[in-house]
């Protein structure tokens, strides 16, 4: 008979790892089969081709410098992390506050979405944007963005991975 406790003492640190080891018992002590059906979709999951038009919305709302646009992306209570590391905004207002500033000192935001993953309601996005300050400097920025979106297609959350310090050099050089 196998000793889960001693098992669990001698090999695995995690309860994570506790429980691979009880599902690896429970598969050696159990026949069983495996099955290839698909799961059903759980109710209110989006398609990729809609995540996928949400993401460009986003997007062209940035580029075209519209703000209530680019907060119509969003659920009442989302939050945007961006870029990761900085505190998180949450909800309408601190979003439209955001969005106002950061997009003030450019006469010009060009995106390009490189990739989408798409995985249940969430996505994950390379791309990159090219800026023109309204004084003609010219800057570059390549990122990464995680979405999350409610059963409606609005973002509950976007957490943006791309270089601050890397930004307000070249927006201050």
């Amino acid at each position: 008979m196998l000793n889960l406790k001693r098992i669990y003492l001698t090999r695995p640190r995690t309860l994570g790892a506790f429980a691979l080891m009880i599902a690896l018992a429970a598969a050696a002590i159990t026949p069983f089969t495996l099955s290839v059906k698909a799961a059903p979709a759980p109710t209110g999951t989006l398609t990729p081709d809609q995540i996928e038009a949400a993401i460009e919305e986003y997007f062209d709302a940035v580029s075209a410098k519209d703000v209530q646009r680019y907060v119509n992306t969003f659920a009442a209570d989302g939050v945007l992390e961006d870029p990761v590391g900085t505190p998180p905004l949450q909800g309408t207002a601190a979003i439209t506050g955001f969005i106002t500033n950061i997009i003030a000192p450019f006469s010009d935001i060009k995106h390009r979405i490189q990739d989408v993953v798409v995985c249940g309601n969430e996505a994950a996005v390379n791309w990159k944007l090219e800026l023109k300050t309204t004084t003609n400097k010219h800057i570059a920025i390549d990122g990464m963005g995680v979405f999350r979106f409610n059963q409606d297609g609005k973002l509950v959350s976007v957490r943006e991975y791309w270089d601050l310090a890397a930004f307000l050099a070249a927006l201050q050089g």
